[in-house]
């Protein structure tokens, strides 16, 4: 039986129910946990989209202090914008979790919202602020001292900065991060032997070609 507040599909008898479920519920913590995790089922369905969105934003306005729900309600948001190609939106989402970051910690979140916010300015050319996301991913990205422990992370950071150094003309550390890149991509082997898919780099052929370009010079 699906738990209340994982709900991929949405009516009115199940949102009567997750209201009744939710003023039950003892505590603003737990409150802004029911709603970020209902709300994130929704973000990831192919038809409830919006209704996500509704309760996410909800999440922000009704419990602001619950910092742990709602940093992380930010950056799944984000994610959300992203995958619909509402970039602009995206992009102020991603930055209240790399403020987060500077302030505070990664903590709660996947770690990755800069790397996201980096390749958003990439993916939509905005040449005015490629120095700005390289700057976030190197110099500021250790201040921060991110966690990069898995492949998938790892891989996904020198992408990113590979091509943020190719378009500034920085060729070692931009050739440097390819091969990085294209290594991580040829591993096969799982890094938890009980979680055979966590880690694992999914890597599109497209990206593969262009890692090999950069490399080629």
């Amino acid at each position: 039986m699906i738990e209340w507040f994982r709900n991929i599909e949405w009516n009115k008898e199940i949102e009567d129910l997750f209201e009744l479920k939710l003023k039950r519920a003892r505590g603003g913590e737990s409150k802004a946990q029911y709603l970020r995790i209902q709300s994130s089922y929704l973000l990831d369905s192919n038809n409830f989209g919006q209704v996500g969105e509704r309760l996410m934003k909800r999440l922000f306005s009704d419990f602001p202090n619950e910092s742990f729900s709602v940093i992380f309600g930010h950056e799944q948001l984000g994610d959300y914008y992203f995958k619909t190609q509402q970039f602009d939106l995206a992009e102020i989402e991603y930055k209240i979790v790399v403020d987060h970051y500077h302030i505070k910690s990664r903590s709660g979140t996947t770690g990755l919202a800069d790397i996201k916010l980096a390749d958003l300015i990439l993916m939509t050319e905005q040449q005015d602020k490629y120095a700005y996301s390289y700057k976030l991913i190197t110099d500021d990205f250790k201040l921060s001292k991110g966690d990069l422990g898995m492949n998938d992370s790892r891989y996904y950071y020198s992408l990113v900065r590979s091509r943020l150094a190719y378009r500034l003309g920085f060729d070692s550390d931009s050739k440097d991060f390819a091969k990085l890149a294209l290594d991580l991509s040829k591993v096969t082997e799982p890094q938890f032997p009980r979680h055979k898919s966590v880690g694992i780099v999914k890597a599109k052929n497209d990206d593969i070609r262009e890692l090999e370009m950069i490399i080629k010079g």
